[in-house]
């Protein structure tokens, strides 16, 4: 939820947001190595119009639109990961992913999307294990179910018996929607690394506000929003065991998230938005 030159955001873009950053500052980007970075990516959804300029837009390495169909309108350059939402047409999502991993279209797999949450996957441990093996056959590197918390009691007990049955999780799939603390995320990083000994993909995060009534009235304003990026994707690039990274952009109007988004109504880049492309 991946620069030399001070970020100047037209006003088109402001005024199609609805939200003003009069305190944000854009810092400039010092990155030493200017190639595109393999671990930023886009978690975009493919069912609405736009999309594919969206992730062009964010100039990324990799994108998931959490399903299984590689859309013709991908961008070339960017590499699709397909992911196993729920058990909901099961067999057909892995004949497809099947078929794409054949043709060298995906080489890598993403497990359930909050199997924990009932208004996701809802799926318990014992029925996740049980169609696990299903997805260890297609013989791609594997990402865990991403649970709400990845550190929770559902996702200790599955991994607890993944281990007991001898399955395999290549790499832990971690969603966070705290504060705008950076340094609060690469700890909670740290000790889901300890904790199950695997690579992390950070596959949808941003600062939130879940008591806000209004992005107007959150805790976490644009400049704070805009401040954590600045140093958590540096930091991000420099933890060894985190592969992956992917910002969630909510609707600029959403209470929790809205000031965290990468685009605004329109469609632009917000000052976000254009620090994660240029990233």
């Amino acid at each position: 939820m991946c620069i030399f030159l001070i970020i100047i955001v037209t006003s088109c873009s402001n005024k199609s947001s609805g939200i003003v950053p009069d305190t944000a500052k854009v810092e400039p980007v010092k990155k030493q190595n200017p190639t595109l970075s393999h671990k930023k990516g886009a978690c975009i959804t493919t069912n609405k119009d736009g999309w594919s300029s969206k992730v062009s837009s964010l100039n990324v390495y990799w994108h998931y639109s959490w399903g299984v169909d590689l859309n013709k309108a991908e961008p070339d350059s960017v590499r699709f990961v397909p992911m196993i939402w729920g058990k909901w047409s099961l067999d057909k999502s892995l004949l497809k992913v099947d078929s794409l991993a054949r043709i060298g279209k995906v080489n890598h797999l993403l497990g359930f999307n909050e199997p924990d949450g009932k208004e996701q996957a809802n799926l318990t441990v014992e029925e996740s294990l049980a169609y696990w093996p299903q997805l260890m056959k297609l013989n791609i590197p594997l990402g865990s179910p991403a649970c709400i918390h990845a550190d929770n009691a559902w996702m200790k007990e599955f991994m607890a018996k993944v281990a007991e049955k001898g399955f395999r999780v290549d790499f832990i799939c971690v969603h966070w929607y705290g504060g705008a603390n950076a340094q609060s995320l690469i700890d909670h990083l740290k000790s889901i690394h300890d904790l199950y000994q695997r690579p992390i993909w950070l596959t949808e995060f941003a600062p939130a506000d879940w008591s806000a009534l209004s992005p107007a009235t959150g805790k976490v304003t644009v400049a704070q929003a805009l401040a954590f990026m600045q140093q958590i994707l540096p930091a991000l690039e420099k933890l060894d065991y985190v592969e992956r990274y992917s910002w969630y952009s909510s609707s600029p109007d959403n209470a929790a998230l809205g000031n965290s988004a990468l685009f605004d109504n329109a469609g632009y880049l917000t000052l976000l938005g254009e620090y994660y492309s240029k990233f």
